[in-house]
């Protein structure tokens, strides 16, 4: 090596050694910076949050603490509209003395935000649902007694009352339309009743529906934030915060067992529904009666001309729909001449029109675009039936799709129909049916879509006969038979 390059080197390397330091006061400064954020972030937000405990209706026996495990985890798979798996079942330490006695009433635990001064509390719907005594704690310990102003199940969106004796901070409303993968979000609430805590972390995903894993049974709405902010039993109805404090979302919904999964509604959901539920109680929305699919999952098979529009793989009898002409195998890709771009999109054009509007649909059908004009009916209250069509035989059902297949493990090619929900009083129930189950076969003829079923119900299931039903259920190693009884005269 020559002089004049080792003295460069030389130089450089002292200037390394000089800058090092500067680097890291540089580097632990900036992260002072950032960490210095989210504790204001946190002096912001906490304020506006609340825990809430619902007292339920309904008491319920026990035999030992076993059965309030058990009677817990039973909780959170129906309200993630999931059987509960095959799993041993803990048994009660023996005592002296009579076994059964009662629990108290059930206490649910949950999250919300303070809508504003006049003491109105945004939470989630199935945080308060069918809740008799609803307590509401705030940020300074003081606990007041809440009313429910208004409930919209079809966006598990809620609005309870406090008449406080304080100034209420209130919480700061964002837009979540202009939210992007990548941003800062923080969860608050009171995940396992652990109250007033915060989770960082980040915007993984937005658009979330209708998958699988994260379908709650009666949410209409499922446009989610995905986050990987900790979402736990607790947070339901707490806010997901941007680095300004707003709120960005309503914590929902989480993945069991998966690591990093959470999930929240919109916040501009909230700037919809909530002053609607503050005026009148409750949302009223239009109603179609189909249930409908992204178009271009069937472009190829049903020779669409491009990926838009909504495909209507079933028409409620009795609807708007049928009454209009809607068929089967329909693809819907305008709203009075505003373009469809996917299911999604087409419920909420509907869900936005009011009941007896008129809306003017361009349908495409056999390769040919004709429009049809519909008068819209009031969404029913049954969210179930008007999603999933009418109770057969005691239950309702819903496709068997490709997703559902691979995450419940199934055969690749199976061919079904899911039992999305079974009435408690009804026949199936009787029989042993339960929400899950794959149900492949009736009266010993394959079923492989809900129009194919109900199609063979009508023919074999006649008052006074009985039916075979050859269903998949999580956790049996093959499938099962039931023997579904007919009354001789049934109303289901």
């Amino acid at each position: 090596m020559n002089t004049r390059l080792r003295k460069t080197a030389t130089v450089s390397i002292a200037l390394a050694v000089m800058l090092t330091p500067l680097a890291a006061t540089a580097a632990n400064g900036t992260l002072r910076e950032i960490e210095s954020a989210f504790i204001e972030i946190g002096k912001t937000v906490r304020p506006v949050v609340v825990n809430i405990d619902v007292e339920r209706k309904t008491p319920e026996p026990m035999g030992g603490m076993g059965d309030m495990n058990i009677q817990g985890l039973e909780e959170f798979f129906r309200f993630f509209g999931r059987p509960m798996p095959n799993m041993p079942i803990p048994q009660p330490i023996p005592q002296p003395g009579p076994q059964q006695r009662m629990l108290p009433r059930p206490v649910a635990s949950g999250s919300g935000f303070i809508y504003d001064a006049s003491g109105h509390i945004v939470t989630n719907n199935h945080v308060i649902a069918d809740g008799e005594i609803i307590k509401v704690r705030l940020w300074n310990g003081n606990v007041y007694e809440a009313s429910v102003v208004g409930t919209d199940p079809q966006s598990d969106l809620a609005v309870i009352k406090i008449d406080a004796e304080e100034t209420l901070p209130v919480a700061k409303l964002g837009n979540s339309d202009t939210l992007q993968v990548g941003q800062y979000a923080i969860a608050v609430g009171s995940p396992q009743g652990l109250e007033g805590s915060l989770s960082f972390g980040h915007v993984t995903a937005l658009g979330r529906d209708r998958q699988d894993n994260i379908v709650l049974p009666d949410i209409r709405f499922l446009n989610f934030i995905q986050t990987d902010a900790a979402i736990n039993l607790g947070n339901s109805g707490g806010p997901l915060c941007n680095i300004d404090g707003e709120v960005i979302g309503v914590n929902v919904a989480i993945v069991r067992f998966a690591d990093a999964l959470g999930f929240a509604i919109p916040v501009n959901m909230v700037h919809k529904v909530v002053p609607t539920l503050i005026a009148e109680g409750k949302v009223t929305r239009g109603y179609l009666g189909v249930s409908i699919r992204d178009a271009r999952e069937f472009r190829e098979a049903a020779n669409l001309p491009d990926d838009k529009g909504a495909f209507v793989h079933e028409v409620v009898d009795g609807a708007p729909a049928a009454e209009a002409g809607i068929k089967v195998y329909d693809v819907i890709r305008k709203v009075n001449g505003e373009p469809v771009n996917n299911a999604t999109d087409l419920q909420y054009r509907i869900s936005d029109m009011m009941p007896g509007d008129t809306a003017l649909l361009e349908v495409f059908r056999d390769g040919k675009t004709l429009e049809l004009s519909v008068t819209l009916a009031e969404f029913p209250d049954d969210t179930a039936v008007a999603v999933l069509g009418p109770s057969t035989l005691g239950m309702r059902i819903q496709p068997l799709t490709q997703e559902a297949i691979g995450s419940m493990g199934l055969d690749e090619g199976t061919k079904g129909v899911i039992v999305a929900q079974v009435d408690p009083d009804g026949i199936a129930a009787r029989s042993g049916i339960i929400p899950g189950d794959v149900i492949i076969e009736i009266a010993k003829q394959p079923v492989d879509s809900p129009e194919t079923f109900r199609n063979i119900v009508r023919q074999e299931a006649q008052p006074g006969r009985s039916v075979l039903v050859r269903l998949i259920r999580q956790g049996a190693s093959m499938p099962i038979i039931l023997s579904i009884k007919v009354p001789e005269t049934s109303g289901e």
